[in-house]
């Protein structure tokens, strides 16, 4: 596995599990939308992330005084705008569904999230030629995440008239939370680059090469929980809902959070092992083809869930079309790596 053929299969694992995250949000009963997300982020953010960096981080609250302080701040601001971003995408699912969400944020974060990286690579190793390759790639899976996106808006318009229910008249506005959202997500990526020292570090303390991220992970996405865990919290206060968490399927609804936040943080370590993996390129040729395959998973349980009823024609083949131009791109940057 530790090859960049290993490096590119392991990013695919960890996109099919990160798509596959918030499908199982669609049985969920009972709860408001506030109870589950609230539930869900703390779990997959704050709790999962410590528990796995303490388990594969050798003397990992050590850690971090010897990276440097300035070194952690930089990676939990970092986290804190990804984590701004998640609060806007639960904000946006709730309003557009999971396959339209999905795709226009994490296709807005794409070509950042790809390209900005690039600029940290030393310039010895960063030739104009490879720069131009990967950005043309990029631009070829943006084509197609875009065609994905203007097929889920065709999708809506199509649902409303044939089911006879008005448009939510939130939906422009969750489509341009959903904008917004995917730039913010891009402080991900750059948490993992930004904070490469603290994994540095706890390599020299005895951790994995391949789980020394685990400690960039716990401490920018436990911080980027804030937002999301503050707003919901606000929610239920404000409608006094507190009590929604032991009424109805209390249980299975918190069973159903637990699982879907162990996806969450088993396909983050394996993105992060898979960026090791692929060395100085890791981040720049990881994160396209990650985001690329989360939304292909996530239009696959969207449609499953039958959020394309009633739709065909065009939307479909767009849809299609988008999907097999993702794959071209990932195609592209594999053979680069």
């Amino acid at each position: 596995m530790n090859s960049p053929l290993g490096g590119i299969a392991l990013i695919l694992v960890a996109g099919a599990i990160g798509g596959t995250v918030l499908a199982p949000m669609k049985l969920v009963r009972t709860w408001k939308w506030d109870h589950a997300w609230m539930f869900y982020v703390c779990c997959a953010y704050f709790m999962f992330p410590w528990l796995v960096a303490f388990l594969t981080v050798p003397h990992l609250l050590a850690v971090y005084p010897l990276a440097g302080w300035k070194t952690v701040l930089i990676t939990a601001s970092f986290g804190m705008f990804w984590g701004l971003s998640l609060a806007l995408y639960g904000i946006a699912f709730d309003i557009v569904g999971m396959s339209l969400t999905n795709g226009i944020i994490l296709g807005s974060s794409v070509a950042l999230g790809s390209l900005l990286p690039l600029l940290f690579v030393p310039a010895s190793k960063r030739g104009l030629g490879h720069s131009l390759e990967i950005t043309a790639a990029d631009a070829i899976m943006l084509t197609g995440v875009l065609m994905c996106t203007f097929a889920g808006d065709m999708r809506e318009k199509i649902q409303s008239h044939a089911m006879t229910r008005a448009r939510d008249p939130r939906f422009r506005k969750g489509l341009a939370l959903c904008i917004l959202a995917g730039v913010m997500s891009t402080s991900f990526n750059l948490a993992l680059v930004k904070g490469q020292p603290i994994a540095l570090i706890a390599q020299k303390m005895g951790a994995n090469p391949l789980y020394a991220s685990n400690a960039i992970w716990s401490l920018s996405v436990a911080t980027g929980a804030i937002p999301s865990i503050l707003l919901a919290a606000r929610k239920i206060t404000r409608t006094r809902a507190w009590r929604g968490f032991w009424e109805g399927r209390a249980f299975m609804n918190g069973a159903l959070c637990l699982f879907m936040g162990g996806l969450w943080i088993t396909g983050t370590v394996l993105y992060g092992s898979s960026v090791k993996i692929l060395g100085t390129y890791g981040a720049v040729i990881g994160w396209p083809v990650y985001m690329s395959v989360m939304i292909i998973a996530s239009t696959f349980w969207g449609w499953l869930a039958n959020e394309w009823k009633h739709v065909t024609g065009l939307p479909v083949v767009l849809l299609l079309g988008g999907i097999a131009v993702q794959i071209l791109a990932m195609v592209l940057l594999g053979r680069f790596q």
